[in-house]
Parts: structure tokens; sequence; C-alpha cells
């Protein structure tokens, strides 16, 4: 009996006890419903280029974001990841459930600071306890939404605001991706504070709010997975050259006038490639368009153009910078006009202007400028000048030495133009080039009879495109030009070594008159002036592309996975140049042209003989004859008359 009454007993205890879980069981299954305090939440956010991703033709509308993985998104944007981004997020306050009057609804803490940027007024609030004012979610959307019709002013007060209370979370990686987790419950502000150097479009600061209910209304999740886009654009660079119009007292109206002319339109206007005598003064200028600054995030933190002169050009030292709304003033405009430009803003170095600062030095045998933005001047670009023209204009001199290259391989000037954003250690190059060629005559004088003095020999040289003649200087046949002159008295009278040589380095391409007038004494001059005609070398120019963001700063550690170069493979980042060989005619037939050095087509070869002249009755073996002749003739006449004489007197 005590046997059944024991068994009796273990069941009832058993069922009992099995009661008792039951319910336990099942509301554990049940948490996803209401918020479970104990746990913590994480947020993850996936950086795309939503750029890069358009240009490649990806439907971006087509996804949507629910704060759960998507992972058919992560693969169709994987390769248009933003690494470097920095994100900054805040715990702003607790998540409650107000119930009030039968009333029941969800209320967000919001602290008074992140209350006045986003104007939430004490009538916008739902409750207020002590120190904490709430609001519903609908309000700070709302709020939010209209805050940020003002995108930059906004913006930056976010930025500011998360700089001084929000802690920043780990750069974006390779992939696009960074992560915290094990975050306190409650509704947080994520806020772009960093970016590399070609993102221009921050995105929007948002809230989000641990855990949150997913898509269906049904559930909460405490993981929360963002895609916020970015959308990328890059400044761009543009460096030309062109001969300086004031030198040669080309007035607008002259140049107005000349606009029908082929050469005058090409000579004084900006372009990759020019032709220049040595001595020659040139305008140089580079374009840069400032890219778009939305707000402090992507505000420039480096802006810096290295400029690199050729051994065979001198930097006259003379930078001014200009701001334009459009590129097309720029095109007029050199480091003399360019107070009456109508640009937005000029910085002059020789006012030591403090917007930038300009160092002159040399690399190897080159000479070379950096013009830096200064704080003051990035200050006054992010502020005022998003998606504006900076335009550095300079002057330099052709030298008169050897220093310059002759021929198709010229003398290039290269830029390079450096920038970042607020993510420091994240930047790109752009280079373009600018190349000026110059030419030379190789001539050879000669006599028919190999007799003459060449060293008596002289010419005049008429640029006949131009009209000035050339002056030079120079020795033993070898001649540096030096200037230009108006008149034929100022020329320079040329003329070769004893040994018939006669070089003359440092002539622009053009068509040139040689005129003789000297020659040795008993040689003929020529019947009329040599007609040179110089093609110049041409130049196609193609400047750098940017890089994917980043890529410049790759380290052989890093094990980046999108930007398709290995680890530690040096980048190819130059310019490409594809020229048109110079040529050359005399008197309308093809001439050849020699090297200078390793440069090709330098040289205009050119040989002229001049004859011996015809032998005149006063002078030479043909005169004897004549004296003799005269003499007989003479001699004769005396005969004559003396027989006359003879029979005078016999009569």
């Amino acid at each position: 009996m005590r046997i059944k009454d024991f068994m009796k007993r273990a069941v009832v205890a058993m069922l009992t006890a099995a009661m008792m879980v039951t319910p336990i069981v099942s509301v554990h299954a049940a948490t996803t419903d209401v918020i479970d305090t104990s746990k913590t939440g994480s947020i993850t956010i996936h950086k795309y280029d939503l750029t890069a991703a358009k240009k490649g033709g990806v439907n971006v509308d087509q996804f949507t974001s629910t704060g759960k993985q998507n992972t058919a998104a992560e693969e169709a944007l994987s390769k248009y990841a933003i690494k470097g981004v920095e994100f900054s997020y805040l715990r702003v306050g607790d998540v409650e459930q107000q119930s009030e009057g039968g009333k029941v609804q969800m209320i967000y803490e919001v602290p008074d600071e992140l209350q006045k940027i986003l104007d939430l007024a004490d009538s916008d609030a739902a409750k207020k306890e002590g120190s904490k004012t709430y609001f519903t979610s609908q309000k700070i959307n709302d709020k939010l939404a209209s805050a940020l019709e003002d995108n930059t002013a906004t913006k930056d007060k976010l930025e500011e605001y998360m700089g001084k209370s929000g802690t920043a979370m780990s750069q974006t990686d390779a992939s696009g991706v960074t992560s915290k987790d094990k975050l306190p419950l409650g509704l947080y502000l994520i806020v772009e504070t960093k970016v590399p150097e070609d993102v221009t479009y921050t995105t929007n600061p948002w809230f989000v709010q641990l855990p949150s209910t997913d898509a269906e209304g049904d559930d909460w999740f405490y993981d929360v997975v963002c895609y916020p886009k970015n959308e990328t654009g890059i400044p761009t660079l543009d460096k030309r050259v062109r001969n300086n119009p004031d030198q040669d007292n080309v007035t607008t109206a002259d140049q107005n006038a000349l606009a029908d002319f082929t050469k005058a339109r090409e000579e004084y206007t900006y372009q990759s490639t020019v032709t220049a005598s040595k001595a020659e003064k040139l305008d140089y200028q580079f374009i840069s368009k400032l890219p778009h600054i939305t707000s402090s995030t992507t505000y420039l933190s480096t802006y810096t153009f290295n400029d690199t002169m050729s051994k065979g050009m001198t930097y006259n030292k003379d930078a001014v910078i200009a701001i334009y709304d459009s590129k097309d003033a720029a095109d007029t405009t050199n480091v003399n006009n360019v107070d009456k430009s109508g640009a937005l803003a000029v910085w002059k170095s020789t006012d030591k202007d403090p917007n930038f600062a300009v160092t002159y030095g040399t690399s190897g045998d080159n000479s070379t400028m950096q013009v830096v933005m200064t704080k003051n001047g990035l200050n006054e670009i992010n502020k005022k000048y998003s998606d504006k023209y900076i335009v550095v204009y300079y002057t330099a001199n052709v030298n008169t030495d050897d220093s310059v290259t002759l021929g198709d391989k010229g003398n290039p000037n290269d830029v390079s133009l450096t920038w970042k954003r607020t993510s420091t250690d994240y930047y790109d190059i752009l280079k373009d080039e600018s190349i000026v060629y110059s030419f030379g005559y190789d001539l050879t004088k000669k006599f028919s009879d190999d007799k003459g003095d060449a060293t008596k020999v002289k010419f005049v040289i008429q640029n006949k495109s131009d009209n000035y003649y050339l002056v030079a200087t120079g020795s033993n046949g070898v001649y540096h030009v030096t200037g230009k002159s108006a008149t034929e008295a100022g020329a320079t009278q040329f003329s070769p070594s004893s040994t018939g040589k006669l070089v003359i380095n440092g002539i622009e391409a053009d068509k040139y008159g040689f005129t003789e007038t000297h020659s040795d004494a008993g040689y003929t001059l020529l019947k009329k002036e040599i007609i040179v005609n110089i093609t110049s070398t041409k130049a196609n120019i193609t400047p750098t592309q940017a890089n994917i963001t980043g890529i410049q700063s790759k380290a052989d550690t890093d094990s980046t996975a999108n930007d398709g170069v290995v680890n530690g493979t040096e980048l190819k980042n130059d310019v490409t140049v594809q020229t048109t060989a110079a040529s050359a005619t005399v008197d309308e037939t093809k001439a050849t042209m020699t090297k200078h050095g390793e440069s090709n087509n330098a040289y205009v070869n050119m040989e002229i003989t001049n004859q011996k002249q015809f032998l005149l009755p006063m002078t030479g073996g043909a005169g004897s004859y004549a004296l003799i002749i005269a003499g007989v003739v003479i001699a004769g006449c005396g005969f004559m008359i003396s027989r006359k004489n003879k029979k005078s007197a016999a009569k």
C-alpha cells in the first residue's frame, strides 16, 4: 500500500513538474515577439559606390533595406565596395513603451543637443521624465528628413556633434564592410565621418534601433545590417601651354584680327603642345575641376600640385591662382590679365597670399614647382568652391643654351595632382603634361671649287609666319637663338665656321626665309631667299585616370580583394603620349631631318653651294689675252702712222 501511495505521489510530482516546465519553454520560444533586455545587438555596414555601380549597369533600385542581410545585393555590388570609409555611432537614448490613458506606443529618448540640431521642440515630445525627453519615431524621422533638406548645414552639425560625442567604427575594409557588436540596446545615430578621396556624396545620417522589428512586423532581431550607398567623383586635371602674346605685342584686337589664320589662332591658344624658339616666354596653366563637396566629412584635406619642368625651361616664379564658375575664362587669361578675367577669386604668390604656398626646387636636372593649398585655402575651397574650376597660371622662359632638347622628344612639363579627403590614409594622383618643341638648322656651306672661305659668308633669317628676324649669339658656326628683331637691321648675321658648318639651335616650327647677304670674293650670291618650312611634332596626350579608392595607399600586407592589383605591384599611372614626327621642306622639297642626342627630327639638313663667278675681261687669264690683242692693235696702228709720216716727208 505504501508502495502504491509512493508511486502515485511520484507520478503527480512528475506531472506537476512537467506542467511547470511547459510554459517556460513556450515563453522562450516566443522571445522574438518581445524585447529580451538581457541581450546586446550589433550593427554591420556595407559600403558601395553607387556611381560606379550605375555605370556598370547595376539596377541599384532593385534592392531594399530591411535591416537584415541581403546576399543578392552583396553579390551584385561586391566589386563596387568602397574601402576607407569611417562611420561613427552614438547611443542617443533608451527605447520605452509608453502607456497612458489606454494609449500605448513606442517612444525614444533624444538628448537636448540633438533635439536642437533636428529642431525638435518641447511641443513635439511624447513624454518628459526628469532630464529625459522622449519622442515618437515618426516625429524623429520627419524632423530628420526636414533638417536634411539643407543637406550641407545639417550634415555639418551632425558630423560635428558625432565628433564630440560619438565613437568611430573601424574603417571599411576591401569588401566595404565594418561592424560593431556587443552594443547595449537602445536608439543609435549613425553618421559617416570620414571618406576616402573619391567620395563626393556621403550617406545621410540615420537612426538604428537595437533591436529592430523585421520587415514582416513579426519579430525582433538584434543584428542589424545596413547598406548605405555613396556617390563618387574625381577632380580633373588639364595641363596646357601657349606662346605669350604680350612679348610679341599682340593685342586682343590683333588676335581677333588674326583669328582667320591657323598659325595665329594656335600660337596664342592654350594647348597640350606648342613650338617655341629659345629665349621665348611661354604661358603655362593647369586647370582642375574641384570635386563635389557636401559637408565637413567630404572636405578636402590635401590639394597639391607638383609641377616638373624639363631642364631646358626656367620658371619665372610668378604663379597666380584663379577660381572660375567655368573653364572658358581661363582660356584667354595669363598671369598679367587675371585680375580682369572675371574670376571668383584671385590668389597671387607675389602677394604672399595665405591661401596657397609655392616652393621651387629641383629633381635631378629638372626644376620643380609645388603648389600647396594651405589650411586657409582649403577652408575657402571647402566652403565656397565645390565643383568650381581652379586654375594655376605661371610663365617660363625657354633657355638659350644646350639644355633645350630639339626635335621630337621635346621639352615636357609634367604636373600631378594629389588630393585627399577626411580619410587621410587614402589618396589618389592625377597626371598630365604639356610639351614644348623646338628645332634647329644644320647647314653646310660649300664652294664649287672647294676654295672659298666660308667664314666670309653671312645669312639673315626671317620668320615668314610671324614676320620677325632671328637674333642669336654664337661663334665658330654654332648659334643659339636669343631673341627676335622686327627689322633686318637688328637681325643676326649668321656665318659658318671655317669648315662650312652653320648650326642654329632653338627655332620654332614655322616658315623661314634664308637670305645670303655676303659671300666670299669671287663667288656668286644666291638669286633669292631659300624658303624652309618646318612642321612641328604633334602629340596626342592622354592624362591618367583615377584609381580605385585607396589604391595609392596600398601596402604589401594589404589583403585587398577588389582593386585588381597584386599586393606589392607598382602602379602604372603614367601619361600616354602618342607623337607624329616633325618634318621639313626646303623650297617645297622634302628635306632630311637628323637627331639631337636621343631626339629624332631635330635639325633640318641643308647644303648651299656658291658657284665661282664668271671671269671678267679686266681680270684673270681672259684679261691677259685682251691686253696682248690690244697691244698688237696699237702697235699696228703705230706702224701705219709711221709709214704715212715717212711718205709725207719724201714728198
